[in-house]
């Protein structure tokens, strides 16, 4: 409109167009050229236009100091999931292999002291046996009882083995928890196995641990 009028006042109704809708450069310009065009214009137009210019800086100048300042963090959303570490984990106590082979080697040995009673009902079985075959006068008929007697002797050989080899894990597994439960620096435990040994002459038990 002013190119085809020539009249400054355009340039001035622009700048309040701009300035309206917050386009606050482009409502600058057009005051400034108003003022440079504004011969023969009314002087209050001339003097909005100038007070108009000076709001304009001195809200472009407050708008770039604030793009240049140093942006302060923003309190956390409600909805924001925290990144906070949670509690540390606990550390893992030294020893645990050795404790964790002591109570497995505990529990093989009530294993093998519970296969001790086994054997040691069945001896008992084993000699009521041998009692019911004896004859009223007190003689054995050992073609009779010859199977029992030998049966009754393996039984109780092994009640003993078994026995033995069970006191022993028990002891064994209550050691090794013991330095478990005190080692500060234990060596780690690979194996650790209990097992009988049966021999010509007699019996006892084997214990094997390996680190």
């Amino acid at each position: 409109m002013y190119t085809a009028s020539g009249d400054p006042i355009w340039l001035f109704n622009q700048g309040r167009c701009f300035q309206q809708n917050d386009q606050l450069t482009q409502a600058l310009s057009r005051f400034k050229e108003f003022l440079r065009k504004s011969e023969g214009a009314p002087g209050e137009d001339v003097a909005d236009a100038r007070k108009y210019i000076a709001e304009l800086e001195a809200e472009l100048q407050k708008a770039q100091s604030s793009s240049n300042s140093p942006s302060t963090p923003s309190a956390e959303p409600s909805g924001a999931v925290s990144t906070t570490a949670g509690p540390a984990a606990p550390e893992t106590r030294p020893g645990g292999g050795l404790r964790y082979a002591g109570l497995g080697t505990v529990i093989a040995g009530g294993a093998f002291l519970a296969t001790g009673v086994v054997f040691s009902v069945m001896v008992n079985k084993s000699n009521k046996d041998i009692e019911s075959k004896t004859n009223q006068n007190g003689g054995v008929d050992w073609s009779d009882v010859k199977g029992k007697y030998s049966d009754g002797s393996r039984y109780e050989t092994l009640q003993w083995v078994f026995y033995g080899v069970g006191a022993a894990a028990a002891l064994a597994g209550s050691v090794l928890y013991w330095v478990g439960m005190t080692s500060a620096e234990p060596p780690r435990l690979g194996a650790t196995q209990v097992f009988p040994v049966v021999v010509a002459n007699g019996a006892g038990a084997g214990l094997h641990m390996a680190f």
